[in-house]
């Protein structure tokens, strides 16, 4: 289910973070996308500050932070996808994300 009146912080067709795929460089920029949208749907509560303070923190190695960027993460921002967008990597590029349109879709 979309929700409406969600304002995305991304250009479409354009990346928003690339060449990484460490959880501790794609979750802050993915959390910066979404800054706006309410407490209750934000999954920031579930980042330590210490490990956002900390890039070589061991939480960013731990199930937590994997579930939180592959399960919440990016089912959130493909979400908020605009009409005939979808968020993830570039069908040509594994490591560079942002909203793409749906026939570059890679599966």
């Amino acid at each position: 289910m979309k929700h409406e009146n969600i304002e995305i912080f991304a250009e479409l067709n354009c990346s928003v973070i690339r060449g990484t795929l460490r959880a501790q460089d794609l979750i802050p920029a993915f959390l910066d996308v979404i800054k706006d949208i309410p407490e209750n749907l934000s999954p920031t509560p579930a980042v330590p500050s210490y490990a956002l303070e900390d890039d070589s923190s061991e939480w960013w190695n731990e199930d937590a932070c994997l579930h939180l960027l592959h399960e919440t993460l990016m089912d959130l921002l493909n979400l908020y996808a605009p009409e005939g967008y979808y968020f993830g990597s570039h069908s040509g590029n594994s490591s560079d994300f942002g909203y793409w349109p749906l026939g570059e879709q890679e599966y």
